[in-house]
């Protein structure tokens, strides 16, 4: 019988075959075991346990109580040896015998003030990056950080505010959350600023903008309606040059209005005067027009004669933030309406208009606290101008929230900062006195939950005692 020549090659050919599946079985079982599955089979689905776990809220990783001190909440409102709890980076209760958290870190608070962070409506340094993306320019080691925290300083606004005939700015709410860089930058944007006297030209063009803002976002409004009933239709455009417009109108970023002749540094306002008026009325009235053109408050720029329009500002909806310190001559020829008021931050929230302080402008400077001004540093002394209200006829708890609560309205972030209320972020002070007094000083200061500062550790005022 005999034997074909092809086949040993017929067979040589399924052996290599038959090595190289098993050689490929290896490989894919190898890639299986070193970096997980590959190919088309599809990957294992997750346990239901797991799908279940990561459906549940995180519960907090840690708790601190500031204990037994009389907690200014911000608001205007004190509650005498109570608690504050705090969950992580957030308060989670207020209140007196409330039941700790096994593992609770305590602060004793016993014959103390606990109070919000201050505040500042403007500053500048302290860790602050000087241009946007100002997350990407902090410095969350700057010793001015630690100098600000030592004044109950936890927030502040950075950057520029425009004052053109459109809505500009750029700026941002930073924290002053020592060693944490990602905590610092609270929001980008949060104001932009217009000039109140515009040309009738510069006028009639921001009232055209904004009334296709206006219609722009009652089109997108109306859409989904429209789509339902033609599948075709196509989403409303934005139109070309509202961007800013929409921040504002859609309660992104705040409005800020620069009445002009009294301008302090990038911002507005003047110890001295600004442009030697002795009142800005036709600017705050402009102001006012351009807050019932957008439909929404804005906030008034150290104003000097808004004492004398309480209630149109507050019809209005808009904000005030001033200096009590700041000086302007009356006009001899009418000295009852005319000039400045030390008791303007009174009478304007007397009207039910928020109020803001901050410091004047020194000859060296002080645009905002910083370490500049006309006290030497006025990153010292934030609450001063508070007290100038106090000196001008404002209740102490209303004049707290100047640098607070108000303070906070003002840059569009009071949800968040402010005061002391369950879901805030625990950006509290533990003080050894009256939040406004001269002599008060900040014993422990936190921010973001962390404690980021104790007199007792820091060199700048350890050694000073009440």
């Amino acid at each position: 019988m005999s034997t074909s020549p092809r086949t040993p090659r017929r067979t040589r050919t399924l052996c290599l075959a038959a090595l190289l599946a098993a050689l490929t079985v290896d490989l894919s079982a190898q890639g299986r075991g070193r970096r997980g599955q590959r190919g088309d089979a599809p990957p294992p689905a997750p346990a239901p346990a797991a799908k279940a776990a990561e459906s549940e809220p995180s519960k907090p990783k840690h708790y601190t109580a500031i204990v037994g001190g009389d907690v200014y909440l911000g608001t205007g409102q004190r509650v005498t040896g109570a608690t504050v709890l705090i969950a992580d980076d957030k308060i989670e209760a207020i209140g007196q015998g409330l039941t700790l958290p096994e593992g609770t870190t305590v602060l004793d608070a016993k014959g103390k003030i606990v109070s919000p962070g201050f505040v500042a409506v403007v500053g500048n340094g302290m860790g602050a990056g000087r241009s946007a993306p100002f997350a990407d320019g902090v410095n969350p080691f700057d010793p001015e950080i630690k100098q600000g925290l030592a004044a109950g300083i936890t927030a502040f606004l950075a950057g520029s505010v425009g004052s053109s005939s459109s809505p500009s700015g750029s700026n941002a709410v930073v924290k002053l959350a020592w060693g944490d860089a990602k905590g610092m930058v609270l929001k980008e944007d949060a104001v932009l600023g217009i000039a109140a006297e515009l040309s009738l030209g510069d006028r009639d063009k921001l009232a055209e903008s904004v009334k296709k803002a206006q219609e722009y976002l009652k089109a997108v409004e109306d859409f989904p309606a429209q789509k339902a009933k033609d599948p075709n239709a196509k989403e409303p455009a934005v139109p070309p040059g509202t961007d800013k417009i929409l921040a504002v109108l859609r309660g992104q970023s705040v409005l800020w209005i620069s009445l002009g002749g009294g301008g302090f540094g990038m911002f507005g306002g003047g110890r001295g005067g600004g442009g030697g008026r002795a009142d800005d009325l036709d600017a705050i009235r402009q102001g006012l027009d351009t807050a019932r053109l957008f439909g929404r408050g804005v906030v008034l720029q150290k104003p000097v004669s808004a004492w004398l329009l309480p209630d149109e500002i507050a019809a209005t909806g808009s904000m005030v933030f001033l200096s009590p310190r700041d000086r302007r001559p009356a006009d001899p020829q009418d000295p009852d309406r005319t000039g400045s008021n030390l008791a303007s931050a009174a009478i304007l929230a007397r009207a039910g208009v928020p109020v803001a302080v901050t410091c004047p402008v020194g000859m060296f400077g002080g645009a905002g606290v910083g370490t500049g001004g006309i006290l030497g540093q006025d990153l010292n002394t934030p609450q001063v101008d508070a007290a100038f209200a106090v000196r001008g006829g404002m209740d102490n708890r209303k004049a707290l929230r100047t640098i607070t609560l108000d303070a906070a309205k003002m840059l569009g972030v009071e949800r968040r900062i402010g005061s002391l209320e369950p879901g805030k972020d625990a950006d509290v002070l533990i003080l050894d006195g009256d939040p406004l007094h001269y002599a008060t000083f900040v014993t422990t200061a936190l921010v973001n939950g962390k404690v980021v500062y104790e007199k007792a550790n820091e060199p700048l005022f350890r050694h000073i005692t009440r």
